[in-house]
């Protein structure tokens, strides 16, 4: 999948992104071998919110500043 399609991916099917720990969240963001914040940030808020901001996993570092 390209950057995209990845991105529309995550849009149309949230519930397919719902990756338990930053490893499954990284490795769905990987995009030609790299790492694509955009991507990541898509992922913000799936997990509900934690002081405004948008959870990305359920387990470990977030991007809400928690650790789950």
């Amino acid at each position: 999948m390209n950057h995209a399609e990845k991105l529309k991916d995550i849009k149309n099917n949230p519930e397919q992104h719902k990756h338990r720990d930053l490893n499954g969240l990284t490795e769905c963001a990987m995009i030609d071998g790299a790492v694509s914040i955009a991507i990541m940030q898509a992922h913000e808020g799936l997990f509900g919110h934690n002081g405004g901001v948008g959870c990305d996993v359920a387990s470990g570092p977030c991007s809400c500043g928690s650790w789950h």
